[in-house]
């Protein structure tokens, strides 16, 4: 093809390269956003996974206070009398209803309850100290 002056010779350059330049901001466009989103993933997937390593931290401070409460726990129960000991065992461990306990033990409901009461208050007092 044979170009008949410079007007169209620089009208073909013209439209040659503002196609170009076009298709380079239609793919830089594509990419950057690509790039972008790829970039909002990463950091929500960071957000996730730091509120993951808080929320670990926690469990493994929680632990330590358990662990804590068990020791201080396990200083307090050898003070205990026999019937407290009992009752600590078939309330708390085994879950037992009051009522249960009370037949077990061989004394009223209310009997139970207020030797619980007792029971908690003296093994709070004992742990505050």
């Amino acid at each position: 093809m044979k170009i008949k002056s410079n007007k169209d010779l620089n009208s073909s350059v013209e439209m040659a390269f503002s196609s170009y330049v076009k298709s380079c901001m239609t793919f830089m466009s594509r990419n950057f956003f690509k790039l972008h989103d790829q970039e909002m993933h990463r950091i929500e997937s960071l957000e996730v996974l730091k509120e993951g390593a808080l929320r670990q931290l926690n469990v493994e401070h929680n632990d330590f206070a358990i662990i804590d409460e068990k020791e201080s726990l396990f200083k307090v129960v050898p003070t205990l009398s026999p019937f407290e000991k009992r009752l600590l065992f078939l309330k708390f461990h085994e879950e037992k209803p009051d009522r249960e306990v009370a037949k077990l033990l061989g004394v009223s409901r209310q009997a139970i309850t207020k030797s619980k009461n007792k029971l908690l208050k003296k093994i709070k007092d004992s742990l505050d100290s």
